[in-house]
This record gives C-alpha cells, structure tokens and sequence, in this order.
C-alpha cells in the first residue's frame, strides 16, 4: 500500500509503498480504509509544532473503515465490523476514561503524533479508541465523527451548554470544522452568525444553516450586536484562534460565552482582561472528542441534521497539494485523501 510520510520537518510529504499487513499488537486492529480526512493539525505537526514526534512518521488522525484482521486479545471488535476511531488512544484505566472523560486522558498517544497515523490504506489502530457504527453511514461523515462533528458536539453540548434560541458567532465559518459547527448549532436550535474571510464562500455558508453571514472587513464586533440586539453573541465558537480571537471576545455579549477550538498558527493571543472581568466573560477550552460523543455526532448524521460538506477528495499522492490548499484558504468545508 501507499502512504505518506514525513521524513522532515518543514519538508513536502513523501508517498511510497509499504508493507500492507503490519504486525498487530494483542489489543490492536487492522483497518481497511477509503478515505482519511486532512486536519490542519496534520500541516502543524508536519511544520514542527509538536516537538515529541519521531521520524519518519504516517501522520494524519482521521480514521473510519472496516475491520480486517484482529489482534490476539481483542474481544469486542472482529473481522467485518465497520468502525471509527477516536484521534487518540486512551488509556482506559484512569479517573478520566473511568469517568467517560476520555478526551483528557492525561496516558493518551495520538495518531499521527505519537503513533503512527491515517494517510494510508491499511491503519493500525487500538481497540480503546473504537467505536463501532452502522453501516449505513457515509463513510465521509465517519470519518470526520471524531475530530470534527464529535468534537463540536463535545464542546457546543457538554463544554459550552447552548441553549435553544441562543445566538451563535461562528469564526472560520468556511473551513472544515466551521462549516460543520455552524450546521450542529443549528441542530441544537441556535441562531447563527458565521464569520468568513472569503466572498465566495458567503453563499455556501447560508445553504449550510447560517442566518447570517458577515464577510470580514471593518469592524465585526459591532456587525454582530447589529445582528443580535446590540448584545453580542449568547456563545462564540472560535475555530481559528489568534488571527480572530479578539474579534471574539469583543464579539460576545455580557455574560456570555467563548469556547476556542482551533489555532491555525499557534501564536500567543492578547487579552485585555477587563473586556473578561468587567463584562464576566467566560472562556472555555475544549480538547477532541469522547466516544460517545461519536455516537453522537453519527446520530445527528442519521437524523439528517447534519452532513458532512466535503470540498474535494485528493488522491494520497497530491497530499502536498492539499496542505498547501489548506494554508491559502483555498477550500470550502473538509478535504479527504483517497487511500485505498
């Protein structure tokens, strides 16, 4: 099989055959995959962001597919079982996995970090990471259940508690995870602003749910309280981080809430604390994504209440391609690899 490589830190990929079959530990998986998604972490990691990797490494996190073969000692998966996987592998013996708080397992290794990841046909994967699904789900929306629509059910349901009617500020709206938070807000019955630096991508937001969109220019803290009152957004969701985070908090109402979900280029933020302390804003973190929030997110699937909104799929060897598409803005929603 092919896969892609990072054999140097801020150097292109490199695509060449390996073996298909690798050696299975006792509680591991081998999943045959179609697709895998492209996650901006993925072009962080390979720029160098995360000093603990070891070369050369498959990275990539996004994982979906069907079982192939099983590993000695796992018991509740077998061959055939169609699956998604969590970015990371817990350990399932601390208070957070015990607890059903996974995502902050503080044993964890990730895919495509500290294990090898998903841009590639075959991926091993642990059973402590796995869910099983229907097999009536898309494989384009499986594949995304964890790092994109799980992780916004984690943080718009369980971490910032939004409310029916609720006025949502959407950052970032245009890309693969805004687009998809601003379509699970809508499922959980808020109103949408999104937020978006393109033109062309105004239009396609609104077909995806937003009831407004705002083309960014000017001022856009004082877009939205036009939009909402002259309050401010209930909850932002910033999926960009540095270069919208004071957007944000000059975006959101008295009392209300930011939930940071994303940081495209891993810079500091400024914060001027008085528009926190003297407004009592609240800002919230919010780390991946729990298996059951999988569930989740693959039930809103079948509900039809949300879609997975792919902008193209690549075969693995324009993988440098697709990074650089990424890094220019180039792309409307997710971007997934062709790997089989």
């Amino acid at each position: 099989m092919k896969a892609a490589f990072i054999e140097e830190l801020k150097k292109p990929l490199v695509v060449k055959e390996i073996p298909d079959i690798p050696e299975l530990g006792p509680n591991e998986v081998l999943i045959k995959q179609e697709l895998t998604g492209v996650c901006y972490r993925d072009i962080l990691t390979a720029e160098g962001f995360f000093p603990r990797i070891k070369l050369p490494l498959i990275p990539g996190h996004e994982i979906a597919g069907t079982i192939v073969k099983t590993g000695s000692s796992v018991k509740d998966f077998k061959e055939g079982d169609y699956v998604a996987s969590l970015i990371y592998i817990p350990c399932g013996q601390c208070k957070y996995c015990k607890a059903g708080m996974e995502n902050i397992c503080r044993n964890k290794r990730t895919y495509g970090e500290d294990v090898q990841g998903s841009y590639a046909g075959f991926v091993k994967a642990h059973e402590n990471s796995l869910v099983k699904i229907p097999k009536d789900v898309p494989i384009e929306d499986a594949v995304i259940s964890a790092c994109v629509t799980g992780m916004l059910v984690h943080a718009i349901k369980d971490r910032a508690d939004l409310k029916k009617e609720e006025n949502v500020f959407v950052t970032g709206a245009g890309g693969g995870v805004g687009i998809h938070a601003v379509q699970i807000s809508k499922a959980f019955g808020a109103k949408v602003i999104a937020l978006t630096s393109s033109d062309w991508k105004a239009k396609k937001i609104k077909e995806y749910g937003a009831d407004e969109v705002i083309v960014a220019s000017g001022n856009v803290a004082d877009k939205v309280k036009a939009l909402t009152n002259g309050e401010g957004a209930d909850l932002v969701i910033d999926t960009v981080g540095e270069p919208t985070f004071e957007q944000s908090v000059r975006s959101v109402r008295w009392g209300g809430r930011i939930i940071v979900i994303g940081n495209v280029n891993v810079k500091p933020v400024s914060l001027n604390l008085g528009l926190i302390i003297l407004r009592e804003v609240s800002i919230l973190g919010n780390l991946s994504s729990t298996k059951r929030n999988i569930l989740e997110a693959i039930e809103l699937t079948r509900k039809g209440k949300i879609k997975a909104v792919i902008h193209s799929i690549y075969d693995l060897d324009r993988v440098n391609e697709v990074h650089d598409m990424m890094k220019n803005k180039s792309s409307l929603g997710r971007v997934l690899l062709k790997v089989s």
